[in-house]
């Protein structure tokens, strides 16, 4: 290595993002998984809700569900990518092991936040605005990406 250039190491580098890229097969359990959760969190959200034609909800919305939310997960994987690699660049050092929610937290926040637009104006918009507001506040709070919240280091050692 050349003594001039300095040595980037990603040392926060969180659970699902680097789980998906160092085990690909990951993906075998997180895609299915998060159909399920989104699923059950459908189904109970309107019958607690009291939605009218829950098959015909639950046919129209699930992949739309579905998607953004996945969109919305990697969106917030990659807000973390670009922090920890602009950190690493211009020598911030504001993400080591004990600095991760100041990356985490805003991730997790701005993937809810995602969630909660992407189903208000999309999914649910042929919906009553009271229904469709909470439906939406549901899904954004339910399925969260709080995964991005397990530290690296019960993944890996230094």
């Amino acid at each position: 290595m050349n003594p001039k250039q300095k040595e980037v190491r990603l040392y926060n580098a969180l659970f699902p993002v680097w789980m998906v890229l160092l085990f690909p097969q990951a993906w075998l359990i997180i895609i299915p998984g998060n159909f399920i959760i989104d699923s059950v969190v459908l189904i109970i959200s309107m019958a607690v809700l009291k939605v009218a034609d829950k098959k015909l909800c639950y046919k129209q919305c699930i992949w739309k569900i579905f998607g953004f939310g996945m969109l919305s997960d990697i969106i917030g994987s990659a807000y973390m990518i670009l922090m920890i690699v602009m950190d690493a660049l211009y020598e911030w050092n504001l993400f080591r092991m004990c600095d991760e929610p100041l990356l985490t937290i805003p991730a997790l926040i701005i993937s809810a936040a995602l969630i909660f637009v992407f189903n208000y104006f999309v999914t649910f918009k042929k919906m009553d605005k009271p229904l469709r507001l909470k439906m939406s506040i549901i899904f954004a709070v339910v399925t969260a990406p709080y995964t991005f919240l397990i530290p690296s280091s019960w993944v890996y050692q230094y």
